[in-house]
Formats: structure tokens, C-alpha cells, sequence
């Protein structure tokens, strides 16, 4: 019968339809408040990792070859000397393919060096604005480029979107799984891995702040209630940082734990070579249990977003982050890919839409300023081109913005063209700060729908803080008793009713007499006050 039915149809087409709600997500992003905390996360975070390459850089040598002595490792391991030589070899070649891995993390890179390897900057050194991301939408549109070619027919723009575009709308979470993907490489030393934990401890200090703000500012926006200020949202955020930084640094905690046990579990297996091979066998799955725990810690994480959107909605602490961000990707996977793969596809058109019309903008700003007379001609020095000799070579803005050839750069035009730079570098950061701001608003919108999806939660139900009054440092005074006049109304009250005068010789006062009126109630005002 109908009534044995689990659900309503209302409520069967809102949860087949909720996925739509992602579409919002466009205007929350493009809240400036929201582009200017992306912009200057971007720029923190770049900082952070700079200083890092800089002192891991400088604290290490490239290995060389004649450093390994082949005398020394015949002695040290009592080796022939063909033996030591074949050790030395392979001891340098493994020691400069690791450093080889480290320079193209944080090396400084050479244009004039022979090495190939050495010409590139490091992925963690260079800097934000000229990062390779792809080529320009702007010029793929219009056709301007060498091998446009190359990008088009379905496989071409299927592999574009996927391997440059869709890395952009999801950097945030790229920057943050990168180092982490690396740390288990085998091939990466000891330095390079403390070099990778700091840099990604940095990236979840920086974003626990600046993704934090981002996500309470989209939260609130998102429920219909009345926007926070940025004063306010920064203060929520600050009350609640430990919360955000430690949400996701947990389950990297319980990996490394767990890490630990198997070093000394390998430990007690080299102490007892018979007995340490008989408890290998024995207790072997036990480890298998070990590392299903780590996959599981790990692929969880990409859950990630959740949790700053969970502390933001809800105002609360690390572990409901962890507990909903888990539960959540765990207890309905297909849902949280379905809803990830629309705010991903979606993003990807919309930053498409935003690179496209932040380079048309800034193109005919130097298109304008082209087209007065005499500056091509006439005078070389005042080119166009030259206030753009140092614009962000990300997204082919440099190429963009600067023909081949043309520059013909004086110590002044360098001045100008360093204080043009400044400008459009930044109108370039809040540019690529939408991807993180609409990242960060669409996967608070991805929670708001999983909660909904998994506890039965409205959408609008976010954590609001109540405005309490503040107490005073000391108790108010007594208040002074009230003056005769206060400048009140009179407070008119009826005059007590007089007794008639009694009968005559029963010694009461004579007819006629003045009579005594009778006395007024208790806390009755006198007449006439």
C-alpha cells in the first residue's frame, strides 16, 4: 500500500536532485573577501616553502664522484678491490639520484647549467605566479598559439582538461597529497623526507587559517544566513585554529605510529636472525593489519575538505572533523564521488571562464594602451611591452602580454616595469585565488549535502555565535535616590474618603468641626505627590 512506502516523493526528489545545489557554489566563490584570503594563502604558503628549499638547499652538497674512495670501502667492508669499486659506483649513483630527486623539489635551477635536470626550478621553489599550469585559455581561444593543434579533437581536450585544468581547480588538495605521495617514494633520503614533512606541515598551517575563513565565510553564505564580517570570521577562525590545523595531521600522527611499530618490529627480526624468521612467518599478518590501517588513514584523507567545512558549519572540535569527515566518504562513498566529480567538472568550466576573461581584461588593457600613436615606431623605449617585461609567466600571461623581440628595456622603463608587475601579479593571484576560493566554497557545500545525505541535517542549519553582553570590569554604582523633582508626571491619586461625623454626646468632636481624615494606606503616596 502507499502508506507502507519508506519516504515521500518530496523527499525522494530532493535527494536525487540535491546535487544541484553545487551550482550555487559560483557566486559564493567570487565573494572578494573570499578571492583576497585565497590570494594572500597562496602567497603565505609560497613564502613558507621558499624559505624551507632555501635552507635544505644550502645545508647539503651535490654528491661526487671522487668523494667515494674506492680504498675506503675495501677496508671499511673488507671488500677486493673490484668488489669496493662496484660498491662506490653504486653507492654514488644511488646518492645522486636522491639528491637529483631532491634539487627538482627545492633546487634553485640554472638556465647556463649542462644538466638538464638542473635547468628547471624546484616544484616547491618556484614561485606561484610562474608555475607551469598549462597553456592560456585566451590564447587558445582566439587561436594564437604555436601548436594549437595539439589540443584539439576530443582526445586533446579530454587530456587538457584532465591533466591541466582540473589540477588547477584542485590545487589546494594537490599542494596538500603532493608531498605526501613523495614521502613514500623509496628512492627519497632522509633529509628529503624531513625536507617533505615540514613543507607539509606548512601547507595545513597555512590552509587551517586561510581555507578555514573561507569555508565559515561560504558555510554561513551557503545556510542563508546574514554574511559575518571579515573581522568576525578571522576571529572564529583563530578561537578554533588547533581544530583545523590538527583534523588532518591526526591521521598522518597514527601512520607514522604505525610506521614506528614496524621499524621495531624490523629490529627485533635483525636481533634474532632463527627466531626473528619464525615470528615473520607467524605474526605476518598482523603487519597486513598494519598497513590495511595506513591505506585506510590515507585514503580517507581525501576527505580532507571536510574537515575545515565541518569545524566551520558546525563550531566544533577536531574529533567530530575527523568522525564526520570519515564517516562521511566511508559510510556513503558513492555519493560523496558523484557530488566531488559535479564540483569538480563544474569548477573546471568556471575556472576555464575565470582565466579566460582575467587574461581578455588585462589583454586589452595593453591592447589600448598599444594603439597610441608613435609608441611602436617612433619610440622603441616606450613600447607597451615594456611595462609587461616581468608579468607571471604561469598561464602564458608572459606570452600573452609580451611579443618576441620587442622589449628594449632603460633604467627607467625597468622601474616601471617592476611597479606594473606588482599589479599584475596581484590581479593575476586573486585570479588563480578563485580555484581555491570556489575549492573550498563547493566542498563546504559537498559536506552541507552529505550531512544532509548520512545525519538528516538541513542545509541551513549552521553554527551561529551569539552576541553576548560584555560583563563590566566593575559593579555599576548604587543609583542615587530621586530628587523631589524629576521632572516625571504626578502620579494623581484619589483622596481618602472622610468619615461622617458621628452622632452628637457620644463625646466626639461638635458638628462642625474640622474632621480628621483617615490615615492612608501602607505604601500609598501622600495626596498630591
Amino acid at each position: 500500500m502507499a502508506e507502507e512506502r519508506i519516504g515521500t516523493p518530496e523527499g525522494e526528489a530532493r535527494t536525487y536532485w540535491a546535487w544541484t545545489e553545487l551550482f550555487r557554489t559560483f557566486q559564493v566563490a567570487l565573494d572578494p573577501k573570499k578571492l583576497a584570503l585565497a590570494a594572500v594563502g597562496i602567497f603565505a604558503m609560497w613564502v613558507g616553502w621558499w624559505l624551507l628549499s632555501v635552507i635544505f638547499y644550502n645545508s647539503r652538497s651535490e654528491p661526487r664522484r671522487s668523494d667515494y674512495d674506492v680504498a675506503a670501502y675495501q677496508k671499511k667492508y673488507n671488500l677486493s678491490e673490484a668488489d669496493a669499486q662496484v660498491a662506490a659506483e653504486e653507492a654514488f649513483r644511488r646518492d645522486h639520484a636522491e639528491y637529483g630527486a631532491f634539487y627538482a623539489l627545492a633546487g634553485p635551477g640554472d638556465a647556463d647549467a649542462p644538466e638538464e635536470w638542473k635547468r628547471r626550478r624546484g616544484d616547491f621553489r618556484v614561485e606561484p605566479w610562474n608555475e607551469n599550469r598549462g597553456p592560456n585559455p585566451f590564447l587558445l581561444v582566439t587561436g594564437q598559439l604555436g601548436d594549437a593543434t595539439s589540443w584539439r579533437g576530443t582526445r586533446g581536450v579530454l587530456d587538457w582538461l584532465f591533466t591541466q585544468q582540473v589540477p588547477v581547480l584542485i590545487e589546494p588538495l594537490v599542494k596538500f597529497l603532493y608531498p605526501i605521495g613523495r614521502l613514500l617514494n623509496p628512492t627519497v633520503g632522509g633529509v628529503t623526507r624531513l625536507y617533505l614533512l615540514l613543507v607539509t606541515l606548512w601547507t595545513l598551517a597555512t590552509w587551517a587559517f586561510f581555507g578555514g575563513a573561507i569555508t565559515r565565510l561560504a558555510a554561513v553564505q551557503l545556510a542563508g544566513k546574514d554574511r559575518p564580517g571579515l573581522v568576525d570570521t578571522l576571529r572564529f577562525v583563530a578561537a578554533r585554529y588547533l581544530s583545523y590545523l590538527a583534523a588532518p595531521i591526526v591521521p598522518l600522527i597514527f601512520v607514522a605510529l604505525i610506521v614506528i611499530l614496524s621499524i621495531v618490529y624490523g629490529l627485533v627480526l635483525h636481533i634474532w636472525p632463527f627466531v626473528g624468521d619464525v615470528v615473520d612467518s607467524v605474526a605476518f599478518p598482523i603487519l597486513v593489519l598494519l598497513g590495511f590501517g595506513q591505506a585506510v588513514l590515507l585514503v580517507g584523507l581525501v576527505g580532507y575538505p571536510l574537515m575545515y567545512a565541518t569545524v566551520s558549519a558546525e563550531g566544533s572540535d577536531t574529533f567530530d572533523a575527523l568522525s564526520r569527515s570519515y564517516n562521511y566518504v566511508f559510510q556513503s562513498p558513492w555519493n560523496y564521488i558523484w557530488y566531488s566529480l559535479v564540483a569538480i567538472l563544474y569548477g573546471a568550466v568556471l575556472v576555464f571562464f575565470v582565466v579566460f576573461m582575467g587574461s581578455f581584461v588585462v589583454y586589452l588593457t595593453k591592447w589600448s594602451l598599444g594603439q597610441t600613436p608613435m609608441t611602436e615606431t617612433t619610440f622603441p623605449s616606450r613600447r607597451v611591452d615594456n611595462l609587461f617585461a616581468y608579468a607571471p609567466h604561469s598561464f602564458g600571461w608572459h606570452d600573452l602580454l609580451v611579443r618576441p623581440g620587442s622589449l628594449d628595456l632603460t633604467w627607467y622603463n625597468k622601474i616601471s616595469a617592476v611597479v606594473v608587475s606588482l599589479w599584475v601579479t596581484i590581479i593575476f593571484l586573486l585570479m588563480i585565488g578563485f580555484a581555491y576560493s570556489y575549492f573550498f566554497s563547493a566542498f563546504t557545500m559537498v559536506y552541507l549535502l552529505m550531512r544532509r545525505k548520512v545525519d538528516d541535517t538541513e542545509l541551513d542549519e549552521v553554527y551561529l555565535e551569539e552576541d553576548e553582553p560584555e560583563e563590566p570590569l566593575l559593579p555599576p554604582a548604587p543609583a542615587a535616590p530621586a530628587a523631589a523633582t524629576t521632572g516625571q508626571p504626578l502620579q494623581m491619586v484619589e483622596a481618602p474618603a472622610l468619615r461622617p461625623p458621628p452622632p452628637a454626646g457620644d463625646g466626639s468632636p461638635a458638628t462642625g468641626a474640622t474632621p480628621t481624615p483617615a490615615p492612608p494606606a501602607e505604601g500609598t503616596p501622600p495626596v498630591g505627590y
